[in-house]
């Protein structure tokens, strides 16, 4: 943990700093707002949905199509003016369209593409020079298990997650040897199978190894993170950590894992907000 924070320690005071949380209107975000909120601090949520739970005082909205540079950019000149710079993100939005390639239109890969990667692109060069020019701040990107070893029928969406794990990495270097922002924290989190609108209909084994999440038990983590103050890069559940060491394996243990899961995403029905 040491190397993911340069070596460099750091203070937050939580009744201060300002969290923005990307797709934070349902699901996974939803309940980190949630959380975050419940401890005093200011969390804006960004979305192209309206808010599924009840707003709290301390919990700002704004509707933005992450996709679109200009949009993002102007959303957060909105934001800095009216509630201040954001000290943190959450980098939680997400879609997945859940169509095997061949079977995907241009659009739903689009899509896909716009939100998971050109989405979390436009949002660290919106809100992550401030944090540089304090050398203060926390980035937190919402990664995947895909991410680290691809899953049947959505392969698009595992692009997406390992371009994440890629876009992570490469930030964190940038905030060190770039800009020399070394308190700046960059954070990944990769998880396995968790049951929100998005991968509704998805099949496979839940148990003790490999249970399927619930948003609760993703924001309680993605809270506790930002909580320490540290940078961390994790999987969960623990036996999430057994898909990164598959590229270092011979390719016909990486194929088993893949054909274990093949009939994963067979019945998988998203919701497509987008549409």
């Amino acid at each position: 943990m040491r190397a993911l924070n340069n070596g460099v320690s750091d203070k937050y005071d939580w009744d201060k700093e300002i969290i923005v949380v990307t797709g934070g209107s349902g699901g996974i975000g939803a309940a980190t707002v949630q959380n975050l909120a419940a401890r005093g601090s200011k969390v804006i949520v960004i979305d192209v949905l309206g808010l599924t739970f009840t707003k709290p005082s301390n919990v700002y909205y704004y509707k933005c199509d992450l996709s679109n540079y200009e949009a993002v950019l102007a959303v957060a000149a909105k934001i800095s003016k009216e509630v201040g710079d954001p000290t943190c993100v959450v980098a939680c939005a997400g879609i997945c369209r859940g169509k095997p390639i061949l079977e995907a239109s241009k659009r739903d890969i689009e899509l896909t593409f716009g939100v998971n990667n050109l989405g979390v692109i436009w949002t660290a060069k919106a809100f992550l020079p401030k944090m540089v020019q304090a050398n203060h701040g926390h980035f937190l990107i919402i990664a995947s298990q895909t991410g680290h070893l691809a899953t049947a029928g959505v392969t698009d969406y595992a692009a997406t997650k390992a371009a994440a794990i890629a876009i992570y990495e490469g930030l964190q270097t940038e905030m060190k040897h770039n800009y020399k922002a070394p308190a700046v924290r960059l954070s990944c989190l990769c998880p396995s199978a968790v049951k929100t609108k998005m991968f509704t209909g998805i099949k496979g084994p839940s148990n003790f190894f490999m249970p399927f999440l619930k948003p609760e038990d993703l924001g309680d983590c993605i809270a506790n993170m930002l909580w320490s103050g540290k940078a961390q890069n994790l999987s969960i559940p623990a036996f999430a950590y057994i898909s990164p060491p598959t590229r270092a394996l011979p390719d016909w243990m990486r194929v088993g894992m893949q054909d274990g899961g093949a009939d994963v995403m067979t019945e998988l029905k998203p919701h497509r907000p987008l549409n």
